[in-house]
C-alpha cells in the first residue's frame, strides 16, 4: 500500500468520513477532505496549482 493511500484513509478516518455516509456529511467536512486531496495531487505534480510553494517562512535578507 502506497504512503498517500494511507495518509487519506487516516485524514477520512480523523474527519469521520466513511463511504456509507458520504451523503450526509457535513459540507465543510467534505470541503476540508477535498482540499487536502488535490493539494497532494498538486505536490505530486498532477493537477497544476500554486506556482509558489505554500510556505509561511520570512524572506531572507539581501542586505549581506
Amino acid at each position: 500500500m502506497n504512503d498517500l493511500a494511507v495518509y487519506l484513509a487516516r485524514r477520512a478516518a480523523d474527519l469521520h468520513l466513511y463511504p456509507q455516509e458520504v451523503g450526509q456529511a457535513h459540507p465543510e467536512t467534505l470541503r476540508v477532505f477535498v482540499q487536502t486531496v488535490l493539494e497532494e495531487l498538486v505536490a505530486l505534480g498532477l493537477l497544476s496549482g500554486r506556482e509558489e510553494p505554500g510556505c509561511w517562512a520570512t524572506p531572507r535578507s539581501s542586505g549581506h
